[in-house]
């Protein structure tokens, strides 16, 4: 990667930028083709409000079932992955005076449902090899109040699956499986979400697979299946699908809540499903070339797949920083420099759960003045680590046709190691105050 010395000057200080093509250079969820449009425009005038499992919804569902190599006997559709999470929570018994488990970093919605039922939820810390739930942790965090374990299959790596059920065994534990970055990913050859009592895929907009807004829970367990069916769905589908007779009698309540989801949302969610396999495949080679050629960045420590996983979709493409390959350089100048070189880059969105209101607070906000056990940020932890130092690139889908930009990707962050030392000269001036005295 050799380059004249104006090449070479950074973007940020007046060079020209490593990175030609415009941006955006994620663009998802990819526009409906013909056939996708055309059933949708048909679904329009044939019925867009299904009240049982049929058209599209059933269809869907059936699709999910095959997806995970009928692992697993039901699949449920709801509005959101979000409300699945929260039917499953309910399935299981969360109530008030039961501790959920889960990890310290990751998307809020894999456990704010909790507090929904009045549960609390207890966070440990994450394994900062695959950044999910670290097994030694889980078990260091289980009390008498424990009933249920939450692993996030996070940014789509697998979580241990073998530990976390062997612990759950031995404590009596349920496991809730947040499949939602991480469709199409294998623990040891077997899909995600078959590992658990309950888990939960959703399909929002940003998802591999996506509904536009949506969510499934899929089970083995008929009471888990019976009580999620009731508290987002009534009537028809209830009275047909419930398997426990006592249970049927709320058939035209349900449990009062209508959480199903859209037939038109079940439409596109077919669609792209039915295209995941190419997409995934694309994802792969677009993301493994990138990793090939920024392995050699020094102040990266590039993505790890364990031999055992497969990451399926993956969800963005996170390397961490390794600030003292950069003496001097944070994490948010580093940003800058990249952004100035063209790079689509920023810091992952989701937050230390501990550090955010509805998890720090002593009260639950949805129950005033109901106390709740507040969640330590974890200073010092393996989560706070991932937090601090990860970078959240593009997830890459369209292969070969994002070769070039990947490329040109590598070349920024190479440009920025050759000119480390010049960003952090950069960094020292601007550390300065304007009226500082000179000498």
């Amino acid at each position: 990667m050799t380059s004249t010395s104006a090449d070479d000057r950074l973007a940020l200080l007046g060079g020209r930028p490593a990175i030609g093509h415009p941006r955006p250079h994620e663009m998802w969820p990819p526009p409906g083709d013909a056939a996708e449009l055309a059933d949708l425009a048909g679904q329009r005038n044939t019925d867009i409000s299904i009240k049982g499992s049929s058209g599209p919804v059933r269809a869907l569902e059936e699709d999910f079932l095959d997806f995970l190599d009928h692992r697993v006997r039901w699949a449920v559709t709801f509005n959101s992955g979000t409300s699945a999470l929260l039917a499953a929570y309910f399935a299981l018994g969360v109530r008030e005076g039961v501790d959920v488990i889960g990890p310290a970093l990751t998307y809020h919605a894999a456990l704010s449902p909790v507090f929904a039922l009045r549960g609390d939820v207890v966070l440990a810390d994450i394994d900062p090899a695959t950044r999910c739930l670290d097994p030694r942790a889980l078990e260091a965090a289980v009390t008498e109040r424990t009933r249920v374990v939450t692993v996030v299959h996070q940014w789509g790596h697998p979580a241990d699956m073998d530990r976390v059920l062997d612990i759950a065994a031995r404590y009596g534990l349920k496991v809730v499986e947040d499949c939602s970055h991480a469709h199409g990913s294998r623990y040891r050859g077997r899909p995600v979400g078959t590992f658990g009592d309950a888990a939960v895929f959703s399909l929002q907009a940003a998802k591999a697979v996506y509904a536009g807004e949506g969510g499934i829970l899929v089970t083995n367990d008929a009471g888990v299946h019976d009580r999620a069916t009731l508290l987002g769905h009534y009537r028809d589908r209830s009275r047909d699908e419930v398997t426990d007779a006592r249970l049927r009698d709320h058939w035209v309540t349900g449990f009062g809540l209508k959480l199903r989801m859209s037939p038109l949302n079940a439409v596109v969610a077919r669609h792209a499903l039915a295209a995941f396999p190419a997409r995934r495949d694309a994802r792969h080679r677009c993301l493994h070339h990138l990793g090939e050629l920024i392995a050699d960045v020094p102040y990266l420590e590039p993505v790890t797949v364990a031999d055992d996983v497969d990451m399926g979709a993956w969800y963005g493409y996170k390397p961490l920083y390794r600030p003292r390959a950069l003496p001097g350089v944070d994490r948010d100048l580093l940003i800058d420099a990249l952004r100035a070189e063209g790079m689509e880059v920023g810091a992952p969105s989701a937050p230390r759960l501990g550090t955010l209101p509805l998890y720090a607070a002593s009260e639950n906000p949805l129950f005033p003045g109901t106390a709740k056990r507040p969640a330590g940020a974890m200073t010092g932890s393996a989560a706070e680590h991932v937090e601090q130092h990860a970078l959240s690139l593009p997830t890459f889908t369209r292969w070969p046709q994002d070769k070039p930009l990947i490329e040109e990707y590598a070349a920024a962050f190479h440009k920025i190691a050759r000119q480390g030392a010049e960003l952090a000269r950069y960094a020292e001036r601007r550390a300065v105050p304007a009226d500082a005295p000179a000498g």
